[in-house]
């Protein structure tokens, strides 16, 4: 079971105040490290209190009205690309709905040719609403506009060429040349919160990997059963071999003392012998990806879950 970590990029309390630098040299940290993958997320700006409350964490009052930033995912994944040698380098997630879908495609092409095959192009419909407002990005009807993305995304990524008119977007013979390294493209994920039975049906349609994040509540195996039932369900209903479905879980953890502010969220916590044991539980529901938000995300905190990599990878 492979192991990533997730990196800092946005400002905050987990991730401080990242430079684009210091993500960078974080990367290449957890490469040292040994980690297997690292992960980016992708967003702009957003009230940080109110973002919280929508993905099931209960935040303190005192960061209702608190803006957070970050740094522009893709754009990172490219000097990650050039700036690691090993790592699997993957988005947790792009927001279809920030960027042009075609020429999403061609910008996930092109960093896995920048890293020669290393890219996971995860996607999904966005969530942070007051981003969508910030930046001037319709909300409403997101998953309409998600699964017209995964219509041009997908074979285009695949090399097919692609004329697509619908609702949200069209193309008229897009393809992406020149080809990148893997003849399918980089793979797709989809990332999902709750999920409703669209997005599930999304996931059995269109993706190579489906992420199921947990890290905003309850960090623990126990927590992934509900979850990963009923997408099995949906892989039933909509013709998927769940087989063919590889499972991501990203959780949060904490390998030292200190703890998230928030009494919805429940970590990963303890010695390295306990927290690889909970880790390692993920392995019996078919798990084969545990990407990892480590709190606070700072270098400390890598150096405090290094013998956790050890005993997982024993």
């Amino acid at each position: 079971m492979k192991v990533g970590m997730g990196l800092p990029s946005d400002t905050g309390p987990m991730d401080g105040n990242p430079s684009t630098q210091d993500i960078l040299e974080m990367a290449r940290f957890g490469e040292q490290m040994g980690f297997d993958s690292v992960w980016l997320v992708d967003h702009f700006l957003y009230d940080a209190g109110a973002e919280m409350a929508a993905l099931g964490a209960g935040p303190p009052p005192e960061l209702m009205g608190v803006l957070y930033g970050a740094w522009e995912a893709l754009t990172v994944a490219a000097g990650l690309a050039t700036a690691t040698e090993r790592v699997e380098i993957g988005t947790m997630v792009l927001n279809s709905g920030y960027r042009n879908p075609a020429l999403l495609a061609r910008m996930a092409e092109t960093i896995d040719g920048m890293s020669n095959g290393r890219f996971i192009c995860g996607l999904g419909a966005g969530d942070f609403e007051s981003e969508h407002v910030f930046y001037g990005y319709p909300w409403e009807r997101r998953i309409g506009r998600f699964e017209e993305a995964l219509q041009i995304i997908k074979p285009m990524l695949h090399g097919e060429s692609v004329t697509f008119d619908g609702e949200f977007y069209e193309t008229d013979k897009a393809s992406l040349i020149p080809k990148g390294p893997r003849p399918e493209g980089p793979p797709i994920m989809i990332g999902m919160l709750k999920g409703g039975p669209r997005m599930k049906r999304l996931v059995a349609q269109y993706a190579d990997i489906w992420n199921c994040w947990l890290a905003s509540t309850d960090s623990h195996p126990e927590a992934y059963q509900a979850p990963l039932d009923a997408m099995m369900v949906a892989c039933e209903k909509h013709g998927r071999d769940p087989a063919t479905l590889e499972r991501n879980v990203t959780v949060r953890v904490c390998p030292t003392k200190a703890r998230p502010d928030s009494f919805d969220m429940k970590p990963i916590c303890g010695s390295a012998n306990e927290i690889a044991y909970h880790i390692r539980g993920f392995a019996a529901f078919g798990v084969s990806h545990v990407p990892v938000w480590l709190w606070p995300n700072s270098k400390e905190c890598v150096e405090a879950f290094a013998p956790v990599l050890e005993e997982l990878k024993r």
